[in-house]
């Protein structure tokens, strides 16, 4: 009965073509969106909402990430200002990530079981889905880092050989970077760890500069804009409030966003910074916050660890209320016992399981840290900002790589990798 159900199991799942699973991975978004149709859901909406549709109607772009902007607004101007389009166009995209996540697993674990069981848990996973339908950055920017994390690694398997891959890979990273700005610190991460392995003679020099070139030349136009408009060199200028939402506000901040911002509203340096050039008000919301970290250093250790298990938690609180008005309505139709439910169906089992068969893959990190460097980043930079489980979105194409690859054994790809 058993060898049966394994019979059946292994038919169902890598005798089905791949193409049927990304049919499946896009049908599941397609009816979710349509079920969402074109009313907000997330608050964060909103201002994805506004400046794409100011970009839209006038042309006008502000300092923020362009790229989410961009793509919403090219919908917005194709078919009309209605949230439907480009959630139906997110679709297409994520299910587009699944597919790459797979062809990755299979190519970086060298096996392709791997890659279909990869292909498989990208096109169910519910919190894929979930944020495809969200106009948020989150699906542009798992559509960039997945390839350019790939891209990287394997590029440094194979010593850096050709110049195409790391460029592809710098590019990719770039465009993350221009969706949300926390992946330019931890690209830079990659490019000391390159710059060790180039010492190494692990990859090559041409390889390094490829990928670094790629990188950086459109974060510095992007930069150079954003000076030539108010001034200031930089990604974004909302840094400053989201390390005040972490630092001085954590504790109103972990109860809500808007009663954190209502506090600080109140504060008498906030008064006085509105009279400041943008770019100086950011500087100022930055400098009180290292001033308060500095100041508050039990404080702050604690904070740290509490937003550490809000990173790393397995369900939503269920202490903290959702606003339920026009422009929130987060459970999408589910109520808060089901949302813990579907977490704890599948957040468990990939997070340990991801960490489990990263592990197994400790004597590979010579070519595999940008992975290992994407995970650790994402974590630290939301551990001393704000962090909460949707910014582990992430990071969760890594852990499904690491399941995947612990639970399906090697094949005839081990035979091609290239020595």
């Amino acid at each position: 009965m058993l060898q049966s159900w394994r019979r059946y199991r292994d038919r169902l799942l890598f005798e089905t073509p791949s193409w049927a699973w990304l049919c499946l991975a896009l049908g599941l978004r397609l009816v979710f969106v349509l079920k969402l149709g074109g009313r907000f859901h997330q608050i964060d909406e909103v201002g994805f909402n506004g400046s794409a549709w100011a970009l839209a109607s006038t042309g006008t772009l502000g300092t923020a990430s362009p790229l989410p902007s961009a793509f919403f607004a090219l919908w917005f101007r194709l078919c009309g200002h209605s949230l439907l389009y480009p959630r139906l166009a997110q679709a297409f995209i994520s299910a587009g990530t699944a597919w790459v996540l797979g062809r990755m697993t299979a190519s970086l674990s060298a096996s392709r079981p791997a890659g279909r069981l990869a292909l498989i848990m990208a096109a169910v996973y519910p919190f894929f889905i979930y944020y495809s339908a969200m106009l948020l950055s989150e699906t542009l920017y798992l559509a960039a880092v997945a390839p350019g994390l790939w891209w990287l690694c394997e590029s440094l398997r194979e010593r850096g050989a050709s110049w195409h891959l790391p460029a592809a890979g710098g590019l990719a990273l770039a465009a993350a970077a221009l969706c949300r700005p926390e992946a330019m610190p931890i690209a830079v991460l990659f490019w000391l760890a390159g710059l060790a392995a180039w010492l190494l003679g692990r990859w090559s020099g041409r390889a390094l500069c490829a990928a670094v070139l790629a990188w950086a030349l459109p974060l510095t136009a992007w930069c150079a804009r954003n000076n030539a408009a108010v001034g200031a060199f930089a990604l974004d200028l909302h840094g400053g409030m989201t390390m005040l939402h972490g630092t001085l506000l954590f504790d109103e901040n972990e109860v809500d966003t808007g009663l954190a911002m209502a506090a600080v509203e109140k504060m008498p340096f906030y008064q006085q910074s509105l009279s400041l050039p943008l770019p100086e008000r950011d500087r100022l919301y930055v400098r009180r916050s290292l001033s308060f970290m500095r100041d508050n250093p039990a404080r702050v250790a604690r904070q740290w660890r509490r937003k550490f298990v809000n990173f790393w938690r397995f369900y939503p609180r269920t202490d903290k209320a959702f606003r339920e008005d026009f422009h929130s309505h987060p459970g999408a139709g589910l109520g808060r016992a089901a949302l813990v439910a579907v977490s704890l169906a599948c957040e468990p089992a990939l997070i340990i399981g991801g960490f489990w068969g990263l592990w197994g893959l400790r004597r590979r990190w010579g070519e595999l840290f940008p992975l290992g460097l994407f995970l650790l980043g994402t974590m630290a930079i939301h551990v001393v900002s704000v962090s909460q489980m949707r910014y582990r979105l992430a990071v969760m194409p890594i852990l499904i790589f690491g399941l995947a690859a612990a639970l399906m054994p090697h094949d005839t790809l081990a035979s091609e990798r290239p020595r």
